[in-house]
């Protein structure tokens, strides 16, 4: 979003910074969309330009034209715009795992390769499984449901401080973790055995479970829980149809910018930090915001609550639809008919 354009550079910056750490035969291709939508702005009661937010869209571009193939797109239209249109452009045949980044999201320079790495281990060691999904470690949330996937140094900050995490505190942590790691020998990679649940900021899934399994209802347009939805897919499959999958955790620390001292509003919340500044000048349509979208998409209304668990939520229908596929249900479930 044009409020988010700071981020961009943040974000890009880092990618550069990882391409020195990864293999030269590595072929990644980054799709980014700059969302100047006028269903959710309305441009001629804005006090800064469109073009304001096109030029520095193309300047911070520049930082991932070597190595990486960049798609860089502008929207400017009047329809409902946003991740989950830019999701469903970005698959091909050509790729072999699919990536989410969040745009307000501090990630290391080798955080990229740490993933990338742990693939081939993955496919080795557990080849029977080939839905998977390999996740960095988050800072401390707000429920024991994440505990799996917290950082064991956090582990003791309390569930209520959630939102106090410090990016830079996590930089400095994460080269500790690895002074460890060297000394001990070892290798941080763990299994998820409680609860699957990932944050969807900088998760790597492999390709079918994305192209196939991990699908949104076709109306859903702009910005939805995808999230969610794929997490509750997952769990599903996995606890009540022997599900051939598995979630990975690695070493990797990542963050939130707008947490931590950075926060320019006090409790529990992410999203004050350089937004603010930027959205003041923007005259955002009523209603029509990320969190407003969220809460109304497609024909039935509220997809969070279309997510409940009874015969009729999206989840039972979308497994329904797998169900029918019978060449498809057999190579991702063991579950006899």
């Amino acid at each position: 979003m044009p409020w988010e354009i700071d981020y961009a550079l943040l974000t890009f910056t880092q990618l550069k910074k990882s391409m020195y750490y990864l293999n030269n035969n590595t072929k990644i291709t980054i799709d980014s969309v700059l969302n100047l939508s006028s269903s959710i702005i309305d441009w001629d009661k804005s006090k800064l330009p469109k073009e304001y937010f096109i030029e520095k869209y193309n300047t911070y571009s520049l930082l991932l034209d070597r190595f990486y193939i960049h798609n860089k797109k502008i929207y400017e239209g009047d329809k409902l715009y946003g991740h989950l249109d830019l999701q469903r452009e970005c698959i091909g045949k050509e790729f072999t795992h699919y990536m989410n980044i969040c745009p307000d999201l501090y990630f290391s320079e080798t955080a990229l390769t740490t993933l990338i790495q742990t693939v081939p281990i993955v496919n080795n060691k557990f080849s029977e499984y080939p839905h998977y999904v390999i996740i960095p470690e988050i800072f401390q949330m707000w429920d024991e449901t994440w505990q799996e996937i917290v950082a064991p140094e956090y582990l003791k900050v309390p569930n209520e401080a959630w939102y106090t995490a410090d990016i830079f505190d996590i930089r400095a942590n994460k080269k500790i973790t690895e002074l460890q790691i060297k000394e001990q020998g070892k290798v941080g990679l763990r299994i998820v055995k409680k609860w699957l649940k990932w944050t969807g900021w900088f998760d790597l899934y492999s390709k079918d479970l994305y192209e196939k399994i991990l699908i949104p209802p076709k109306d859903w347009k702009g910005y939805g829980p995808w999230d969610l939805f794929s997490m509750n897919i997952a769990a599903d499959l996995y606890n009540d149809h022997n599900f051939k999958f598995l979630e990975f955790v690695v070493n990797e620390k990542i963050g939130k910018y707008s947490t931590g001292p950075l926060n320019q509003k006090e409790g529990p919340n992410t999203g004050y930090w350089i937004q603010p500044s930027i959205k003041k000048f923007l005259h955002i349509k009523e209603n029509n915001s990320k969190e407003d979208q969220r809460q109304r998409m497609g024909k039935d209304g509220d997809p969070l609550k279309q997510m409940k668990h009874s015969e009729n939520s999206i989840i039972k229908k979308r497994i329904k639809q797998l169900q029918k596929n019978k060449k498809l249900w057999k190579s991702i479930s063991t579950e006899q008919n």
